[in-house]
């Protein structure tokens, strides 16, 4: 028996130091038969011995039974799981962007539409207010047409001396284009004498 309790006390003190502190208690009985042989007793930590009433937890009362348990301060039983709820999965709401407005031309006019040499010519375009800049485009050449508003280009211009091979009709074409690039045209007829 002595050697049995000698062996038992060996492995409480190796299971307590691999395994940090325990609660262990070795009964009178074999403190009695291996006092010369085996270690003394591991005292349990304060904080583990006893709850508020002084009572021992289980695993204190265990190991004075002779038993061999390691205390935990975890609660016998799990503590309740949260409330389970229902997983609701939203789709996000997708806003299409709205459709870009085409340029438009609302109106041109120019005035007079009869010229000759050294007349002044006057445009007026009016437009959708996207747009950024009217061109206009009369006999192979071009000018552009200054803005004046939102949606309104205005201007004018002399006519230098023209050749008599000049005379005719002409299609004075604006263009207007907006921000992105994107154009319209419309054009107004003009007689040059």
């Amino acid at each position: 028996m002595k050697s049995l309790a000698a062996a038992l006390g060996t492995l409480l003190v190796l299971t307590a130091c691999a395994h940090g502190p325990t609660t262990t208690t070795t009964t009178a009985a074999s403190t009695n038969a291996s006092a010369s042989n085996a270690p003394a007793a591991i005292p349990a930590p304060a904080s583990r011995s006893s709850d508020v009433s002084g009572t021992r937890e289980p695993a204190a009362a265990a190991a004075s039974s002779g038993r061999h348990s390691h205390a935990s301060s975890a609660p016998d039983r799990a503590a309740p799981r949260a409330a389970h709820r229902p997983l609701v999965r939203t789709t996000p709401k997708v806003v299409a962007a709205p459709a870009p407005v085409m340029p438009q031309i609302l109106g041109a006019s120019v005035s007079p539409t009869v010229v000759g040499s050294g007349t002044t010519v006057s445009a007026t375009v009016r437009t959708t207010p996207g747009v950024v800049s009217v061109l206009a485009y009369a006999g192979g050449a071009s000018m552009a047409v200054p803005r004046v508003g939102p949606g309104l280009f205005a201007g004018s211009t002399t006519l230098p001396p023209l050749p008599p091979f000049a005379h005719g009709s002409y299609a004075v074409t604006f263009v207007a284009r907006d921000a992105r690039g994107a154009s319209t045209q419309s054009a107004v007829g003009v007689t040059v004498r």
